[in-house]
């Protein structure tokens, strides 16, 4: 009878062990700033949106009078009978 005895070595060499680290850390690195930068990417996006969308606050065009409030013929002190656009009901409401 024969017994053969096989020494077995561990099973990876050195260099497959440290590529094997060194992809799990990359990965891991990889997640981990993904799940950082994403955030903020979303927080720009929406901040660009916002800035696109909302009204510009001083580039609005005054609104021509209606029809009969800056009336010069019908001999009210200034053309406007004591009424103007910003004294009107709703004036503020655009």
């Amino acid at each position: 009878m024969t017994v053969q005895t096989v020494t077995r070595t561990g099973g990876k060499s050195v260099g497959s062990a440290v590529l094997g680290v060194l992809l799990t850390l990359g990965i891991f690195v990889l997640t981990f700033v993904g799940f950082l930068i994403a955030p903020l990417a979303l927080l720009l996006v929406a901040f660009l949106v916002w800035t696109v969308v909302r009204p510009r606050q001083g580039g609005e065009q005054s609104v021509a009078p209606a029809a009969g409030e800056t009336d010069e013929a019908d001999g009210a002190v200034g053309g406007h009978r004591g009424r103007t656009a910003t004294t009107d009901f709703g004036a503020g409401a655009r």
